[in-house]
């Protein structure tokens, strides 16, 4: 039972891995196909709030882990 738990958790965390990298991908998509979209201030304000998202999330799912 307990390899049950671990290999949940385990999918857990790649699934919040796989989660985080379609994030950042769907975004460049965007950037790449609307390149006036953002001035480069408004570029980096997003690319941080996305990677502060990303991170707390990833977080997240850490601590729910080692519980």
């Amino acid at each position: 039972m307990k390899v049950m738990s671990e290999t949940m958790e385990l999918l857990k965390t790649a699934m919040a891995y796989a989660g985080a990298v379609g994030q950042v991908q769907g975004f460049i998509a965007f950037v790449k196909n609307n390149p006036d979209a953002y001035s480069h201030e408004q570029l980096l304000d997003e690319l941080f709030k996305l990677n502060g998202a990303i991170n707390d999330k990833l977080a997240a799912v850490e601590v729910e882990a080692e519980q």
